[in-house]
């Protein structure tokens, strides 16, 4: 083959173009050279380049020449082996592969057809056929196929001669090599920019223990690292309480609050890919992993994301060990490329490492929490060793006073000796006791031995315990219980001491002539007992105290009457044991009532 001065500037044109697309750092820039340049170097009116896409099938990437062709050709996309079947009938002319109209495949897509067009002479066996193909695929160094370059429209109106296809060859070749070396500088480019965003994230998760401060920072280092428009990050609470701790921030082109039915999809999304450690790719009629998603649920992540620049999305978990945490939902519009292997990877990094950054500052929390507990607890054994001291030298002093005063003077009243000493070792035999029960309910190793109980029957016996000293002030003890309807799961002598601490302070601060009234009712899966009487009552500042250890009331009336301080206390721990809560309604001067709420067994119909 014997290259004409033609033939000869077509090289020295194809060698320029080819000098300018390799200091291209962009690929669809080195793109639209290839295609321009074919049309022009080569001699057709139009020629497109398709890529071989992850999935196998080719996409038209790139268009040059006539703008109809540029319109309906470009995004199209061919299964891979539509083209393979065309190859296979096609005309060899070296590397090129030419299907004329005639032998096209009837499974082949329907081409772009020029309107106007006409061959250069009817009947010419060498005019091309507004339906003739011809591509000329292109290979990477190692040989795997990249994508091809399709031409039409000769501007002869000819099939192209020998050069031409020479011609076309040497530019499939070169366009290849300029494509691979642009794919190339693309993906160091998109390595280094990831790699800078996943150090970054790793950085910020190190320095910032507080959760909610950690994911506002990383919302811009995350969404210019994974070229997104609009970005959505959210963690969950605690997963013994996922309503509390939750923490969400946006950025974007005007991102907004997601409304529920969003956030509920999403967080379910999340979980999944964690389980699966994968990330979620979701764009239109497109959801990785398959089944991820209806194609309802698609809609309506699209639908809120779309006034945003979303048209197509990435969610990536954050999480740590077997939990998921929370998740980063980054958005692009429907025309950009969907995201690659290297940034789903990396999304999937920096949720782990915000993941790290939450269990570390929950353990942080933790380990605080401990240290506060240890130094209340340290504080609360002192002032209880202080308080039971206190509480057992005052009677023991006055035992020892008397026996001393019997032991010096003989002459002295030993009756009186005597009531004041059997008075006080009652008061420190009730401490003890008290002491005691309190330690017990209070083991948390220690077992709670369920079985049903009637709290009717438990506030009838507590009745009958304490009437004759009620009646002896004239205190009226009235109820309203419903028996055999009230029953809750628990300890018989735990909630017995419940009800008899109740209504023993009930009557200890009732006046003379007063009333005291229990009733039982049931409220769905609950029982709930009320204790109500007509004393002195109880003012704010003491409710807030009442059901600590040892407390007193700051009222000089309710000094006066006699008490270790544990009653209540040890209450508040027996019912707390038994998944139970107690809540009083008190005001000075107006009475006080203590309402108790436990739980009915599951059976219990």
């Amino acid at each position: 083959m014997v290259l004409t001065s033609t033939g000869m500037q077509a090289l020295r044109g194809l060698s320029e173009l080819m000098n300018r697309a390799s200091g291209q750092e962009n690929l669809q820039d080195v793109l639209d050279l290839i295609v321009e340049g074919a049309a022009d170097v080569v001699g057709f009116r139009v020629a497109a380049v398709s890529l071989v896409q992850p999935d196998g099938d080719l996409e038209v990437v790139a268009v040059g020449g006539d703008p109809g062709a540029r319109r309906e050709l470009m995004g199209r996309r061919t299964p891979r082996a539509m083209v393979e079947a065309e190859f296979a009938i096609a005309e060899q002319w070296g590397t090129l592969r030419f299907v004329p109209a005639d032998r096209l495949p009837s499974t082949s897509q329907a081409g772009w057809v020029a309107e106007g067009w006409e061959a250069s002479a009817s009947g010419d066996p060498d005019s091309w056929d507004s339906l003739d193909t011809l591509h000329a695929p292109f290979y990477d160094v190692a040989g795997i196929w990249l994508g091809m370059i399709s031409v039409d429209l000769p501007l002869s109106g000819k099939r192209p001669d020998e050069v031409q296809q020479g011609l076309l060859e040497v530019f499939a070749n070169q366009a290849g090599i300029a494509i691979n070396g642009a794919r190339q500088r693309v993906a160091l480019a998109e390595q280094a920019r990831l790699a800078a965003a996943v150090h970054t994230v790793a950085r910020i998760s190190q320095e910032i223990l507080d959760p909610a401060r950690a994911v506002e920072v990383v919302v811009e280092p995350v969404l210019e690292g994974l070229r997104g428009s609009a970005i959505w990050v959210r963690t969950f609470g605690h997963e013994t309480d996922p309503s509390d701790g939750s923490v969400v921030a946006h950025s974007g082109r005007g991102a907004a609050d997601a409304p529920a039915e969003v956030v509920n999809l999403v967080r379910r999304v999340a979980q999944q890919c964690w389980r699966g450690r994968t990330a979620a790719l979701v764009r239109e009629g497109s959801t990785h992993p398959a089944g991820l998603l209806t194609d309802d649920e698609v809609g309506t992540m699209l639908a809120f994301t779309a006034p945003f620049g979303g048209g197509a999305w990435m969610l990536a978990p954050i999480g740590a060990a077997n939990e998921c945490l929370g998740h980063l939902v980054i958005t692009r519009s429907a025309q950009e490329p969907t995201w690659s292997d290297a940034e789903a990877a990396s999304a999937l990094e920096m949720g782990r490492d915000i993941g790290r950054a939450i269990v570390n500052a929950r353990l942080l929390e933790l380990e605080r929490r401990l240290v506060d507990q240890f130094r209340e607890s340290d504080r609360a054994k002192t002032s209880l060793f202080a308080t039971v001291a206190h509480e057992l030298k005052n009677p023991l002093s006055s035992i020892v006073g008397h026996l001393e005063l019997l032991r010096d003077d003989p002459t002295s009243d030993p009756d009186w000796s005597l009531s004041v000493m059997d008075r006080n070792t009652h008061r420190l035999q009730d401490l003890v006791n008290d002491l005691l029960t309190l330690a017990k309910v209070s083991d948390p190793d220690r077992p709670l031995v369920s079985s049903r109980v009637d709290l009717a029957d438990l506030a009838q016996d507590a009745i009958d315990m304490f009437r004759p000293g009620a009646e002896q002030r004239g205190i009226s003890l009235s109820s309203d219980l419903v028996e055999g309807a009230q029953v809750v799961a628990g300890n018989a002598d735990e909630l017995a001491q419940v009800v008899d601490n109740l209504v023993s302070n009930a009557v200890k601060f009732s006046p003379d002539h007063g009333v005291v009234r229990l009733t039982t009712r049931r409220e769905a899966d609950t029982v709930v007992l009320r204790c109500s009487d007509e004393g002195m009552g109880i003012s704010e500042q003491d409710q807030q105290l009442l059901f600590t250890e040892f407390f007193r009331s700051t009222n000089p009336a309710a000094l006066q009457v006699p008490g270790t301080g544990l009653g209540l206390s040890i209450v508040a721990r027996i019912i707390v044991r038994h998944g139970g809560a107690i809540r009083v309604e008190s005001e000075l001067g107006s009475g006080t009532t203590f309402e108790v709420t436990l739980p009915v067994p599951t059976d219990a119909t």
